[in-house]
């Protein structure tokens, strides 16, 4: 062993570790016990290997002592200017000269023996007393096993991370969602079920305009994606499905309140999406876009958008002015500059510049991959509740974004 603290991952009550770590007790059951600090959860089981925890994001990653002491100390300063392996010494010399947190002195309740692949999100279907929900003109099976119904009448969705693995729970309450019991989609996603040939992959806002989308489209051969939480580890999950469907394309279709909280939520992903190649800060009236330039052809033929644009905004300026203000037009135009080898863009907080740039940097720069889709309505839901089943033909080029 080349860890000299590991040998007390079996010696330690990890339930009281928790408490004084500053967790707070959540839940106690017969097969764990859940701690939480902040939107943070972790339960406590016992294995056969002895005790362990797993964080709700990560239910297949199954954790030890050592594991939380690192973590915890690695956060904490302390009153010495100490180094974290000196840190982590001395607390485990501190445990060893008071006997703290030791199993037979701490006397903690017995839980009962579960394999290291438990999950206790997979029993919360029974615990919640969830019942499948019947999907109208489900007619492939897309949703069967994805939606739910709680005592409530709510739907409720499961939600999985990057291993494939359930995480938890979502509720549709009215307007917005919460979440069951220890729940953590911070890292995950929902989807439909894939069928065996597979034409489309949706990717949308939330499981309900989702469902939303296909009572609009009645799509079939399609793969459903949807997240709550835009970032890094939801848009890893997204690009793998996405290569596991062998689609050329994929539809995005995010919405929101509003249709400037759409396009933001557009751009939010590409910058996930292309990583360090499109970065995007909010500021108080404009995002700041970083972007790389890569092709010549593409960054001129953006320039060319972008100048069309603003010289509209003149032009439709003057209609009313006899004489232009620069300073308001300026706040209101889209400005590229550049930085060494960076493109910097100055995007206002207005719809039609915002809906303009987008429809420019996907056509020019992602049109291979994706496709943008937008509803007429703010939203999915509120189209197929204004419009009902779309009886049109091609509704991907019929609702694809374009200015």
């Amino acid at each position: 062993m080349n860890n000299k603290w590991r040998k007390w991952d079996d010696l330690l009550d990890l339930n009281a570790l928790f408490k004084y770590s500053g967790f707070e007790p959540s839940r106690k059951e017969s097969g764990f016990h859940s701690y939480k600090m902040g939107k943070d959860h972790a339960m406590v089981i016992q294995t056969e290997e002895g005790q362990r925890y797993y964080k709700a994001s990560r239910p297949e990653h199954k954790l030890a002592a050592f594991d939380l002491v690192l973590e915890q100390l690695s956060k904490t300063e302390g009153s010495t200017k100490l180094g974290l392996w000196s840190k982590i010494d001395a607390f485990y010399t501190k445990l060893e000269e008071k006997g703290l947190f030791l199993l037979e002195q701490e006397k903690s309740d017995v839980l009962e023996t579960k394999k290291k692949t438990y999950n206790h999100f997979e029993g919360m279907t029974a615990t919640h007393s969830l019942l499948p929900y019947e999907v109208v003109n489900d007619d492939e099976g897309q949703f069967a096993g994805k939606v739910f119904a709680d005592t409530k009448g709510r739907l409720v969705f499961p939600f999985y991370n990057l291993a494939n693995t359930l995480t938890g729970y979502v509720v549709a309450d009215g307007n917005g969602h919460s979440l069951l019991g220890e729940s953590d989609i911070s890292a995950s996603v929902w989807f439909s079920n894939v069928p065996k040939s597979i034409e489309h992959l949706v990717v949308l806002r939330s499981p309900m305009e989702a469902l939303a989308f296909h009572g609009r489209f009645q799509l079939r051969n399609a793969v459903y994606l949807a997240f709550l939480d835009i970032n890094y580890d939801t848009a890893k999950i997204l690009v793998r499905i996405h290569k596991t469907t062998k689609l050329s394309k994929m539809a995005l279709s995010l919405t929101g309140r509003s249709k400037i909280e759409g396009y933001i939520h557009d751009l939010m992903l590409m910058s996930f999406l292309n990583d360090s190649k499109f970065l995007v800060r909010v500021g108080k009236d404009h995002l700041g876009i970083r972007f790389a330039p890569e092709t010549d052809k593409a960054l001129t033929n953006l320039f060319k958008e972008i100048k069309k644009f603003n010289n509209s905004l003149a032009q439709e300026y003057l209609g009313f002015n006899k004489m232009p203000d620069q300073s308001l037009l300026n706040q209101h135009s889209i400005v590229l500059t550049r930085e060494k080898d960076m493109i910097l863009c100055r995007l206002p907080f207005d719809v039609n510049a915002l809906r303009y740039f987008l429809w420019s940097y996907y056509r020019n720069y992602m049109g291979k991959t994706i496709e943008i889709i937008k509803p007429v309505d703010v939203n999915w839901a509120k189209e197929l509740e204004r419009s009902g089943i779309y009886s049109g033909e091609r509704a991907m080029e019929a609702f694809r974004m374009a200015v």
